[in-house]
């Protein structure tokens, strides 16, 4: 885990430069939740496109991609996916959309189905504390 400064922010510039949110590059501390949400965004427009939204062969070129959220959607991406694609890769955090947003945009909620999670009554987390104590 990253450590906090006073601000609240995070400031260690971390990940792969392609990935990275453009608050990240600016080294003035960042939000690690909003920065998270445009590195998984980059991840799945890679799912979605088969290639980086944001690629230069020098780092200047692609920072100053990234800094202003300088890309295009193939043809094949309705246009509710890329609404949401642009909400989310907005270079300014302050505006960015949220994770709460995501789950009600209406293209997201087409394809989204929440996890189940099934409680069994006879797991305890101590058994597993007991059984890497063990190994």
């Amino acid at each position: 885990m990253l450590p906090l400064q006073e601000d609240g922010l995070l400031h260690t510039a971390c990940g792969t430069p392609n990935y990275v949110a453009p608050e990240v590059l600016k080294d003035k501390g960042y939000d690690g939740t909003s920065s998270d949400i445009w590195s998984c965004e980059v991840i799945f427009f890679v799912l979605m496109a088969g290639y980086l939204p944001f690629d230069e062969p020098s780092l200047i070129g692609l920072y100053k991609k990234i800094w202003e959220a300088s890309f295009s959607c193939p043809s094949w991406f309705s246009s509710g996916a890329r609404n949401l694609i642009k909400r989310i890769l907005d270079p300014n955090p302050l505006i960015r959309i949220t994770i709460p947003e995501i789950l009600q945009d209406e293209w997201f909620k087409k394809w989204y189905k929440p996890p189940k999670f099934e409680q069994d009554e006879d797991v305890n987390l101590d058994d597993n504390i007991l059984y890497f104590t063990w190994l």
